[in-house]
């Protein structure tokens, strides 16, 4: 039985994706203050992260591109209509539970910051 609090930052010095048991959450737009997009299970098509050794010329930290196939699924969260989903994965349900829609601060900037509650239901 799973139960994970989990964090998502949208900010480039930390990854916007998060793995909980046999499924992965990535954050998607639109987001606010008031809401936020999840996709469940998007394929990653291509990754790349900052190289190990440092360079003046290298400004990226990490870039992802993502695609939806038949399997991802889109939600939309909100505390007024949409706090809690529920999703079924390879026979496994699940139900997810916004608990914060935030601020991070990092080097100076805020970035929207995510919270959730994903528990396996039996």
């Amino acid at each position: 039985m799973i139960q994970k609090t989990v964090k998502i930052i949208e900010s480039p010095f930390s990854p916007n994706i998060e793995v909980v048991g046999n499924f992965i959450m990535k954050a998607h737009f639109p987001c606010s203050d008031s809401m936020v997009t999840i996709m469940i299970n998007p394929n990653i098509t291509h990754y790349e992260g900052r190289p190990k050794e440092k360079s003046p010329h290298i400004k990226i930290r990490q870039a992802a591109i993502y695609q939806s196939t038949d399997e991802t699924q889109t939600l939309t969260f909100n505390f007024k209509e949409n706090n809690v989903q529920k999703i079924t994965i390879e026979d496994k349900s699940f139900e997810i539970k916004l608990l914060h829609i935030g601020k991070q601060k990092i080097k100076g900037q805020d970035f929207p910051e995510f919270e959730f509650l994903v528990t396996e239901k039996s």
